[in-house]
C-alpha cells in the first residue's frame, strides 16, 4: 500500500496546502534574494560611477592635463580620500604608464589576479568587472586618463567589496524564509482544522452508509452546514437512500402482492386436484373440477407472464425504436382487441401523426387499455380508439362505455395488482398488472398515461409522447 493511501484525506489536503505554501515561500525568498541583489549591485555601479566623476572633475578636463599635474592632482585627490578602512569606503587607485600606484587603501587590490590586464594603460578601457582577492570579490570601475593628444597617460580604479551587499540580500532572504516558515506552520494547522471541519459531514455520510441494511434504509444523514458541495453531496446521498427506501419498500410490495396473487390459485388447484384423488366422483363433477384446476393454471400462466414482462421493463427492456404512424398502430390494436370482446371497437385516426417508438412495445400499451376497457364495457357498448396530434404532443386515447371509475381508484388505478372496484366480466382474467404495464411501457417512451372519467359516461386513458414529423421516405408507415 503506498504512503498516501495510508493518509487521511483531511491530512492530504492539509499536506498539499503545506507543500504549496512551502514552495511559495521558497520562491519568494529567491525572487526577493535575486531582486535585492540585482538592485544593490546596480547601486555599487552608480556609487563607482559618481567615483570617477569625482575623479574626472578634480582632474580636470583633458585639454589642461599634462604628466606632473596629473600626477600631482591624483596625489591631492587620492589623499584627500584616505582614511580609515570601512566596507563601504571605495578602494581608489591611480596607475601611471610609469608603473608608478597611488592608492588611499592598504589593500592591494591592483596586486589581484585579473587586476594587471584592467589596469594596463596600453589596453586600458572604460568598464565595470569583478576582480577576487583573498576570497574576497571586488567590484571595480575603470576609467582610462589620457592628455589632450588622446594618450592614455593613467588608469583609474575604483572598488567596493560585494560582500556588504551580498549579506544585505541574504539576510532579507533569511528574514523572509522565517516569517515564511511562521506561515507555513500557521498555515498547516489552519488548513488541517480547515480540512478536518469541511470532512466531517462525509464522515459522518460514510459511518450512516455503514450503517444502513435492509432494516434501516429509514436512516438519513444529517447535515445543518453551507450549501457547498458537501451539502449538495449530502443531499444527493439522503435523496439516494429515499429511492432506495422507496424501492425496497415497493419491491417488498410486489413480492407480497405476487405471492397473494398466486396463493390464490395455487390453493384452489391443489384444493380440486384432492377432490379428483378421491372417489365418489361423478363425471359432470369430475369434469367440472378437471376445467377449475386448468383455468387456474391458465390464471397463474398469465400472472407470471405479466411479471416477466414488467421485469424486463423494469430492466429498460424496450426494442430499436423507429418512425410510427399512429393511425397504423390504432388500426392494429383494434383489430386485435375485436377478438377479445363483444361489444363495438371503433378508431378515429387521422395519417400522418407521427411519434418515435418501439412497434411491439406502443402496441402492447394500446392493447393492454382496449383489454381494460373490454372487460368492463357491456356487448353493446362502444370502444373508440383515437390518435391526434396536439403541439408537440402525440396523444393516443382510449375511451368506453362502462360503468367508469371510482374517484377513489382514480389514483392508484396504475399501481401493481391493483384491481378497481366495479362490475368486470367473469372471463376478463386481470392479474392487475395490465395497467402497470401500460405506465412503464409509456414511461420507457419518455411519455405519460392518465385515466379519467369522461362526462357522459365511461373510462377515458390518454398516453402523451413526444410528437415527430414525418420521416422523409415511406419506411415508416411499414415499419409500424
Amino acid at each position: 500500500m503506498s504512503l498516501p493511501s495510508r493518509i487521511r484525506t483531511s491530512n492530504r489536503v492539509a499536506l498539499a496546502v503545506t507543500t504549496v505554501l512551502l514552495l511559495g515561500v521558497v520562491a519568494l525568498s529567491l525572487v526577493a534574494y535575486v531582486g535585492v541583489s540585482h538592485r544593490l549591485a546596480a547601486d555599487t555601479d552608480r556609487a563607482l560611477s559618481r567615483e570617477a566623476e569625482a575623479y574626472g572633475a578634480a582632474i580636470g578636463p583633458s585639454a589642461t592635463r599634462s604628466t606632473n599635474d596629473l600626477v600631482s592632482l591624483s596625489r591631492d585627490y587620492i589623499q584627500a580620500r584616505t582614511g580609515a578602512e570601512t566596507a563601504t569606503r571605495p578602494i581608489l587607485l591611480v596607475r601611471f604608464a610609469s608603473g608608478k600606484v597611488l592608492s588611499n587603501s592598504q589593500i592591494p587590490i591592483e596586486s589581484a589576479p585579473g587586476a594587471a590586464r584592467l589596469l594596463d594603460v596600453a589596453s586600458a578601457e572604460r568598464r565595470f568587472a569583478d576582480v577576487e582577492y583573498k576570497s574576497a570579490t571586488y567590484r571595480v570601475a575603470v576609467v582610462p586618463v589620457s592628455d589632450p593628444t588622446g594618450e592614455v597617460l593613467a588608469v583609474f580604479e575604483a572598488a567596493l567589496s560585494k560582500e556588504p551587499a551580498e549579506q544585505v540580500a541574504k539576510q532579507l532572504a533569511y528574514t523572509l524564509a522565517e516569517a515564511g516558515l511562521a506561515i507555513v506552520l500557521l498555515g498547516a494547522a489552519l488548513s488541517a482544522f480547515v480540512a478536518q471541519a469541511s470532512l466531517r459531514p462525509l464522515r459522518r455520510a460514510a459511518k450512516t452508509a455503514s450503517e444502513v441494511t435492509m432494516a434501516s434504509l429509514g436512516r438519513r444523514i444529517d447535515y445543518d452546514g453551507a450549501d457547498d458541495e458537501v451539502g449538495q453531496m449530502v443531499r444527493s446521498l439522503n435523496a439516494m437512500l429515499a429511492r432506495l427506501e422507496a424501492s425496497f419498500d415497493e419491491q417488498r410490495h410486489f413480492v407480497a402482492d405476487a405471492s397473494h396473487e398466486l396463493r390464490t390459485p395455487l390453493a384452489i388447484v391443489h384444493g380440486h386436484l384432492e377432490l379428483l384423488a378421491g372417489a365418489g366422483l361423478s363425471p359432470e363433477d369430475r369434469d367440472h373440477a378437471l376445467g377449475v384446476v386448468f383455468a387456474e393454471l391458465e390464471r397463474m400462466n398469465r400472472l407470471v407472464d405479466d411479471l416477466l414482462a414488467l421485469a424486463r421493463l423494469d430492466a429498460g427492456g424496450l426494442r430499436e425504436r423507429q418512425p410510427l404512424e399512429l393511425a397504423t398502430l390504432v388500426t392494429e390494436a383494434a383489430a386485435r382487441g375485436s377478438a377479445l370482446c363483444e361489444c363495438r371497437i371503433e378508431t378515429n385516426a387521422p395519417r400522418q401523426v407521427w411519434a418515435d417508438g418501439d412497434p411491439d412495445g406502443l402496441l402492447q400499451a394500446v392493447l393492454n387499455l382496449v383489454k381494460n376497457a373490454a372487460a368492463v364495457t357491456p356487448a353493446d357498448g362502444t370502444i373508440t380508439v383515437s390518435a391526434a396530434r396536439h403541439g408537440g404532443r402525440a396523444v393516443i386515447e382510449v375511451a368506453d362505455t362502462g360503468p367508469g371509475i371510482r374517484a377513489a381508484d382514480l389514483p392508484r388505478i396504475f399501481d401493481r395488482f391493483y384491481r378497481a372496484h366495479g362490475p368486470r366480466r367473469p372471463d376478463s382474467g386481470g392479474s392487475g398488472l395490465g395497467l402497470a404495464i401500460v405506465k412503464r411501457l409509456v414511461e420507457l417512451h419518455g411519455g405519460t398515461v392518465a385515466a379519467f372519467n369522461c362526462t357522459d359516461g365511461g373510462a377515458l386513458f390518454r398516453i402523451k409522447l413526444a410528437a415527430i414529423d414525418e420521416p422523409g421516405d415511406a419506411a415508416g408507415a411499414g415499419a409500424a
